[in-house]
């Protein structure tokens, strides 16, 4: 008798979820699809960094605890002649 509703409310819910996730869009370097258009987002650019950080295991955080990790300045004192890296560590460079 209640199956039908709860099986609705939980697909509804899940579908809910696929969406939110999906909501932030594809990444291409530095840029994102954003309404049709490439634009430069920092989201994207803080992706790319990480993604160098992860090869070189370590890990882009503003709290470091655990070896390993950076923060965003340490990051890019090292890393900021990459070409992956350059537009985001360009807000740390001196």
């Amino acid at each position: 008798m209640f199956k039908l509703p709860v099986a609705a409310s939980i697909s509804l819910l899940a579908l809910g979820f696929a969406t939110a996730a999906s909501a932030q869009g594809r990444c291409d370097g530095d840029f994102q699809m954003v309404n049709g258009s490439w634009v430069a987002t920092r989201y994207c650019q803080r992706a790319a960094a990480e993604r160098v950080a992860r090869a070189d295991h370590e890990h882009i955080t503003h709290h470091t605890v655990r070896q390993g990790d950076e923060t965003p300045e340490e990051f890019c004192r090292w890393h900021n002649a990459e070409i992956e890296t350059y537009s985001y560590c360009a807000s740390y460079n001196d």
